[in-house]
């Protein structure tokens, strides 16, 4: 439980209504869906254009950002399904994704790690990703959220196309020099 020492009374008040709002529906709607949600709220808010306004709001913009990701190209899965995938065990899952060669990001619920399907070919790595990964980590300043972004993001330089569909179509090369530049 996070500490709410700091709150003061009407803040506190907030915080256990949206607690037992989100426990009501925990059963329908699953919690990345809720922070989603909570941020289209808050984006119909009639904010203004104080500097906290637009802060709130850009974070607002962020969660949605990620709940799409999560969801995009067949959603994602636990470091046990992982291991089933690629028939390894859970904590070679762990030590890959650790290595920075598979793509994954840590819940808010108790740190548990989700990977995005769209990595994984049958039993295998989607082709040219651990190398692209490699490229993409040199750079450290990506956190998980921006490279999975990488892979997502139509890029200009790739005449608009995203560049997991060209490592799709074994074009390694190509999302290899983007990365280069997406890093500098």
């Amino acid at each position: 439980m996070v500490k709410t020492a700091q709150l003061n009374r009407k803040e506190l008040q907030f915080v256990e209504r949206l607690c037992k709002s989100f426990q009501e529906n925990s059963s329908e709607i699953t919690r990345l869906r809720m922070v989603y949600l909570a941020g289209i709220a808050f984006q119909n808010l009639r904010a203004g254009a104080r500097r906290e306004d637009k802060l709130a709001n850009a974070l607002a913009r962020g969660l949605s950002v990620r709940e799409k990701m999560a969801a995009e190209e067949g959603g994602h899965i636990s470091a046990n399904e992982a291991a089933r995938q690629l028939e390894v065990s859970k904590q070679s899952v762990l030590n890959m994704y650790h290595a920075g060669k598979l793509l994954a990001w840590k819940t808010e619920k108790q740190g548990a790690i989700q990977f995005p399907v769209w990595q994984f070919t049958g039993n295998h790595r989607l082709s040219g990703l651990k190398e692209v990964l490699a490229k993409l980590n040199q750079g450290k300043v990506l956190d998980d959220w921006g490279k999975i972004g990488f892979f997502l993001q139509p890029h200009e330089s790739l005449g608009n196309r995203r560049p997991l569909d060209l490592l799709r179509e074994n074009k390694q090369d190509m999302v290899l020099k983007i990365a280069e530049a997406y890093v500098e």
